[in-house]
């Protein structure tokens, strides 16, 4: 098992955790589409992503499109140590040219998603 690297990184020994943490590594997801790719409960995910979220694996930010939809991502700084922990090494701290890289993905990521129909608010 590799060394933590970083607060709250232990909550990754669990398989759903990953499979959420999997999924919106693809970018920023609302907690409904979550839960429908996961086969989880929306309360069960919710709890899920609020866990990762307190630990700063994840950041929830409110949809650029309309301000009322909350989207989740992977936290740029927790990036590195999520990456290391799932491949079993140890890793560096990410430099200010990585995350200002990562934070630039992650937003447009998210306005390349748009509404999302199915999503209850």
């Amino acid at each position: 098992m590799p060394r933590r690297n970083g607060v709250g990184i232990e909550l990754l020994a669990d398989p759903t955790r990953r499979r959420i943490i999997g999924f919106i590594a693809l970018g920023a997801r609302r907690p409904s589409t979550v839960a429908r790719e996961i086969r989880l409960s929306r309360p069960a995910t919710t709890r899920q992503l609020h866990l990762l979220r307190d630990a700063g694996l994840i950041k929830s930010m409110r949809s650029y499109a309309d301000g009322r939809a909350v989207l989740f991502a992977i936290e740029p700084r927790a990036h590195g140590p999520i990456t290391a922990w799932l491949a079993g090494v140890e890793l560096a701290h990410p430099t200010a040219d990585h995350l200002a890289l990562a934070d630039h993905r992650s937003i447009a990521d998210e306005l390349w998603l748009g509404d999302d129909p199915d999503d209850d608010r």
